[in-house]
């Protein structure tokens, strides 16, 4: 979904599958437009650039400022193989085309996206993941943080430095991507009966968070929250999903996230506006 100034752009298409785009109230006097880009679906960056464009060329534009809380593409944030393709560079240079006079972006999945969108401001998830801790922690004595690997650990331990914190080291098929187990990383903590909150940045299926919480458990955690400021719709699959099976048998008591991306409903999920 894509708003300007807080109006939803309506999406049509001609026959031919070609889009067809329009804007009710577009005139605004100040000359400042803010967009909000609410990703659903990589056609939007189609819109975009045709939104974008439109409004550069209406006279006396101002600025023309971007908001996507979700970063497309920041997965695909380095090739291993010479005939991958670099997505979130194309993406970023893309976006720096526009040019943009801001470009709001919470919670990047690694600094290479944040480094290669120009005039990117990049917000913190604290004021979410406070929100989490104020609902769990008076009732949970002893608690702990805990994230999936140690880059995560580097990136959000600084937000809080009052609490002590482990994090895990994934056992991975690199071959396909699986992951296959993990080792966590206690930093001299006793698990024993412990509250743990696991908190990451993006999760579709949720399988650092299932082997997390697995292992968590075998170490004598108590109770177990989730949060992850990015999460895929793809986190209620039945199939593919295991993050979803921690949830629906009580391993992890509850997920908590934002709607940055996530759009499904269930009743152990717990969704924040952004």
């Amino acid at each position: 979904m894509i708003k300007v100034n807080d109006e939803v752009i309506r999406i049509e298409h001609f026959p031919d599958g070609t889009q067809k785009l329009s804007i009710e109230s577009i005139w605004n006097a100040s000359g400042s437009y803010g967009i909000d880009w609410r990703y659903e679906k990589e056609e939007e960056l189609s819109t975009l650039i045709f939104i974008t464009r439109h409004l550069r060329n209406i006279p006396y534009t101002k600025s023309v400022e971007l908001k996507m809380n979700y970063l497309p593409n920041a997965r695909m944030d380095r090739i291993h193989e010479k005939q991958e393709v670099f997505i979130l560079k194309s993406f970023a240079d893309v976006i720096n085309w526009l040019d943009f006079d801001l470009v709001k972006i919470l919670d990047v999945h690694s600094n290479v996206g944040a480094a290669l969108i120009n005039n990117a401001v990049i917000e913190t998830p604290k004021i979410y993941i406070d929100e989490v801790i104020k609902k769990i922690e008076k009732d949970s004595p002893g608690f702990v943080l805990y994230f999936p690997d140690e880059g995560a650990a580097k990136r959000y331990s600084d937000m809080f430095p009052e609490y002590k914190y482990c994090y895990g080291e994934k056992k991975r098929d690199w071959d396909t991507g699986k992951i296959l187990g993990l080792d966590i990383k206690l930093n001299g903590i006793d698990l024993s009966g412990k509250t743990v909150l696991m908190i990451d940045d993006i999760i579709a299926y949720g399988g650092s968070l299932y082997h997390s919480a697995d292992t968590l458990k075998a170490n004598g955690a108590g109770k177990i929250y989730a949060f992850a400021t990015h999460t895929e719709n793809s986190i209620l699959d039945r199939e593919k999903g295991t993050l979803i099976r921690s949830l629906e048998n009580d391993t992890v008591e509850r997920l908590f996230t934002t709607d940055s991306l996530f759009t499904g409903r269930h009743e152990k999920i717990t969704v924040m506006e952004v």
